[in-house]
């Protein structure tokens, strides 16, 4: 028997209302999962709600089978993105499916996301997961989101949606935001042109420079600020 986890639940339930706030919203599709540190089962966001209308006694719990252990409400088709990414890679603690425009559309066209702006040096040689465009819905469809997602922080479905990824709520969240922020620069700068990039080095650099831990967690604040309209 597992219970939900109030202080978990309440912080992924304002992930969702942050990315919804920032352009990730997509009717009731989308989900969060998040666990802690260690463990075996994942708190989700359930079925049916979008990403703005969920709050912490909406989530649930699922194994990594899929199996529903805790919550009222029902469990997302897509699941297997969620377990099977944190069966592979123990130090994740949060994913992130959702569908922002941009960066779906960027996947659409074979990806090509390059480091214009500083939000972008994140995703350097981010990978475009190919293998189908249809839902993600079985243990053998996760594993292979899992095996291109490799240890990047995000991957773009094609004709799909993204994936992201991070250590923490906070860190997923941060860098899902970033990531449709930079392809949205991105599809601006290629209406003017060939555009010129930050070199892989000078991005490790900004990274550093900018997106520390000290860094994310002011920027979670800023847009749990936003939401909660303080």
């Amino acid at each position: 028997m597992v219970n939900i986890d109030s202080e978990l639940a309440a912080k992924l339930a304002l992930s969702c209302n942050i990315l919804a706030r920032e352009g990730h919203s997509d009717m009731v599709l989308g989900h969060v999962s998040a666990r802690l540190p260690g463990q075996d089962y994942l708190h989700m966001k359930p079925h049916s709600l979008g990403l703005e209308e969920v709050r912490a006694e909406d989530i649930i719990i699922i194994d990594l089978e899929g199996n529903k252990l805790a919550g009222k409400r029902d469990r997302h088709t897509e699941y297997p993105i969620h377990t099977e990414i944190c069966r592979v890679r123990p130090e994740i603690n949060c994913v992130i499916h959702t569908h922002p425009p941009y960066a779906t559309a960027l996947g659409a066209v074979g990806g090509g996301l390059h480091p214009i702006n500083n939000e972008a040096v994140l995703f350097v040689n981010l990978p475009l997961f190919r293998e189908t465009t249809e839902l993600i819905v079985t243990p053998a469809q996760g594993q292979a989101v899992a095996r291109c997602l490799g240890q990047a922080r995000a991957v773009l479905l094609q004709n799909h949606g993204v994936v992201v990824v991070g250590q923490s709520i906070e860190e997923a969240t941060i860098c899902a935001v970033l990531l449709e922020k930079a392809a949205r620069q991105e599809f601006l700068v290629r209406q003017f042109g060939q555009p010129v990039w930050s070199s892989e080095e000078e991005s490790q650099r900004k990274t550093e420079q900018i997106f520390h831990p000290r860094g994310i967690e002011r920027f979670w604040q800023y847009f749990a600020r936003k939401v909660q309209g303080c």
